[in-house]
């Protein structure tokens, strides 16, 4: 039963490694300069800079 749950753990982590290697990349690097004048780390701006 133990070998069951490790084959099950190995082929779930290498699903999850194949499809993040597979996913297409935004095609360039993201640079600080790309959140001037955000709030938020995900580059959202200011509510009160509007």
């Amino acid at each position: 039963m133990r070998v069951t749950y490790m084959i099950v753990v190995v082929l779930a982590l290498a699903a999850v490694v194949f499809d993040h290697l597979s996913s297409p990349s935004s095609g360039r690097a993201v640079s600080p300069e790309d959140f001037i004048g955000a709030c938020a780390p995900c580059g959202a701006p200011c509510p009160s800079a509007k």
